[in-house]
């Protein structure tokens, strides 16, 4: 798997042969499956009383990898490991067991962000290199100065000179590229939420466009419905955050949806989900008041730079009246963005 670019080849070994549902790549364990063999087979032979199975016991001192005549001792080559002690042994690494870690803080929803994994919808090389960053492996400045412990190495991040160039530097917090490669991902997300909005509200017409092709209109308008695309909204009384990324205003139950999407790195998610709705408070004031509505809704749409999705995603789907699993093809395409982005980053020496 090394050879031919789908494993790392200092990623976690034990998520290797871990169930998908648990965050692992899911293959067969070969040395669990011959142990298990080996174990049933002397099981066989020692609970057979036939006269033909007990003379192969006996004859059996080390000439074969049973080893029958040792019935109270528990061979090396018969103990299994099960999935509990590898995911204990993942959840011990100081590096590795972070992404084990992040997956089972109180506000993440396991099982939502590994669905990406059940589902195995990607190439095998980008499965490989999204683990190898969940796993914090990839050779950044930083990897290389304290664990790979290269001499003279520096971990001044390449670009914005920040003095650390870790991989969360890379995968969220880099300056320079805020408005460039962090930029594209975000809208990436946001025109999944504008097309299906658009679509459930009749705004434009079918067939359904992939998303790293649509182009959102700036305003879209019915009878019924209103859709501003990253509009200012302007407002009598001075608002600093005043350009939400979709707003949606429903003209027949006078309602309206303050939509913004983040991808933090998942250390910041919480802190996210806080600062939009505190952000655009003022702003729901204010056009709550302004065009007469009777509700004003803020709407945060966050989702980790790795796709581990935080429980509230999913009340923030049911708000905006989309379908429960939309969130597959936001993190799909998190994921993608950010193996892209990362492999771009690290071409630059």
């Amino acid at each position: 798997m090394t050879k031919n670019r789908k494993h790392h080849p200092q990623s976690c070994i034990q998520r290797l042969t871990l169930p998908r549902k648990d965050g692992g790549r899911g293959l067969i364990d070969i040395v669990n499956l011959h142990n298990a063999q080996i174990a049933n087979l002397r099981s066989y032979f020692h609970n057979k009383n036939t006269s033909l199975h007990i003379a192969i016991v006996q004859n059996d001192h080390k000439f074969t990898p049973l080893n029958l005549l040792d019935k109270t001792t528990k061979q090396s080559n018969e103990i299994t490991i099960s999935n509990q002690n590898k995911i204990e042994e993942w959840a011990k690494k100081s590096l590795h067991g972070r992404h084990y870690r992040d997956l089972n803080l109180p506000y993440v929803d396991k099982k939502a962000s590994n669905e990406w994994l059940r589902r195995g919808e990607l190439f095998p090389e980008t499965e490989g290199f999204i683990f190898a960053i969940q796993d914090q492996v990839i050779e950044t400045r930083n990897y290389r100065k304290h664990i790979m412990k290269t001499q003279n190495a520096i971990d001044v991040c390449r670009k914005c000179n920040n003095p650390l160039e870790n991989i969360q530097n890379i995968t969220g917090s880099c300056k320079t590229i805020v408005q460039t490669e962090y930029k594209h991902r975000h809208d990436q997300v946001a025109n999944i939420i504008h097309q299906e909005l658009a679509l459930k509200y009749n705004l434009i017409k079918i067939p359904r466009t992939p998303y790293y092709k649509y182009k959102p209109e700036l305003m879209l308008e019915n009878s019924t419905h209103i859709l501003y695309f990253d509009r200012t909204i302007l407002t009598d009384k001075t608002t600093h955050f005043n350009r939400p990324d979709i707003t949606l205003v429903n003209k027949i139950e006078k309602t309206a949806l303050l939509i913004d999407i983040a991808v933090p790195n998942t250390h910041n998610i919480q802190s996210t989900v806080a600062e939009k709705i505190t952000k655009y408070t003022d702003l729901k004031i204010e056009v709550k008041r302004m065009w007469n509505l009777n509700t004003v809704t803020i709407v945060p749409i966050v989702i980790s730079t790795t796709g581990v999705i935080p429980t509230m995603i999913h009340d923030s789907i049911k708000t905006i009246g989309l379908h429960k699993n939309i969130y597959i093809i936001l993190q799909k395409a998190v994921i993608l963005n950010t193996c892209r982005i990362v492999r771009k980053f690290l071409q630059i020496d």
